[in-house]
């Protein structure tokens, strides 16, 4: 099971993979599946645009969404302009090397599925409307080993973040729909999914004047750890108009 991170759009917002969710090529294809199953219709058979400068806008704020800029450390990453989302170009998202960035801006409104397996019947009635339910949902979705949140200050807003694992042995194809979810939106479930087994999302959650914003860094045990640097650094970097 494959997603694309650059053709994604949700509701009033694009979402293409900060990716990490869940092989390896000499470049980047959007010939896969989209994490979202609503896009699937946006894919193309080219590959992203490479990121041309050392600042990109991962949000363009349109439509009413928070403009997101990051400021992308080296070479090698790509994603269109306000296109939610972003890849290491020398894998994709992919495993067993990949990476990639994705951005949610919901107006508190995650659902976090508290089996990413059997989500469809997991999927709770109430979303998580702070920072703080939105982390305490997360860590506690089964057979993630999720580590401890942690405190962060992004861009001049709190928040906190976590890490949640897919198992080297996890078998999508038992999952509802094959998809191996973390969360859901309003109108979109499942909205975020793994790519594949082994990965590991860095979920970054800020609290934007009142609105939630989430950042997902998703890696694996393979991949470069130049590359995971990188992502680390991008998602320091975040700025919210």
């Amino acid at each position: 099971m494959k997603r694309s991170l650059i053709a994604a759009k949700l509701g009033s917002f694009v979402m293409a993979l900060l990716v990490a969710g869940c092989g390896i090529g000499t470049s980047a294809s959007v010939t896969t599946a989209p994490r979202s199953p609503a896009d699937a219709a946006a894919s193309t058979a080219s590959p992203p645009p490479s990121v041309e400068s050392s600042t990109h806008v991962l949000s363009d704020a349109s439509d009413g969404a928070i403009g997101i800029t990051v400021t992308v450390p080296a070479p090698g990453w790509s994603g269109p302009p306000g296109g939610w989302a972003m890849e290491w170009l020398p894998a994709g998202f992919d495993p067993p090397a990949g990476a990639g960035i994705i951005a949610f801006v919901v107006d508190k409104k995650f659902y976090v599925y508290g089996d990413p397996c059997d989500w469809r019947s997991t999927r709770p009635d109430a979303p998580a409307t702070t920072v703080d339910e939105l982390v305490a949902a997360l860590a506690n979705q089964s057979s993630r080993n999720p580590s401890a949140p942690e405190e962060i200050n992004v861009g001049g807003y709190s928040g906190k973040k976590i890490t949640l694992h897919v198992a080297d042995d996890a078998r999508f194809r038992d999952c509802d729909g094959g998809h191996f979810s973390t969360l859901g939106v309003a109108g979109e479930d499942p909205a975020l999914y793994a790519q594949g087994r082994g990965e590991i999302d860095e979920i970054w959650i800020v609290d934007v004047n009142g609105r939630i914003v989430l950042l997902e860094g998703g890696y694996y045990a393979h991949t470069p750890q130049h590359a995971v640097d990188e992502l680390h650094a991008i998602l320091s970097s975040a700025t919210f108009d």
